[in-house]
């Protein structure tokens, strides 16, 4: 897979930042929304340090991604259960037919 160096700005510093072709628009949308983070963050009130936002802006992500792991996988065993269910219901269906 080829990469291309692009450049973004986080926390008002640049950066060049090797990203595989076709996905530089969604690396943009990514520091977007991270700029987006940090000025909420600024915002609130909360005096910190660039590396403290950033430290803490890390650890918001990784809990989210953790709790849409979660879901994912409730709805991966709710759609097993659901599948299994049908399978059980429609060889009740074939067998009942057979005799």
């Amino acid at each position: 897979m080829t990469t291309a160096a692009i450049d973004i700005v986080i926390l008002g510093r640049p950066y060049k930042v090797a990203c595989p072709a076709g996905q530089e628009e969604a690396l943009h949308r990514a520091a977007d929304m991270l700029n987006e983070r940090i000025r909420k963050f600024r915002e609130s009130g909360k005096s910190a340090s660039n590396e403290q936002i950033a430290i803490m802006l890390a650890l918001n992500v990784c809990h989210e991604l953790e709790l849409e792991k979660d879901k994912n996988h409730q709805y991966a065993d709710a759609m097993d259960r659901r599948i299994k269910m049908l399978q059980h219901t429609i060889e009740e269906a074939l067998a009942s037919k057979v005799n």
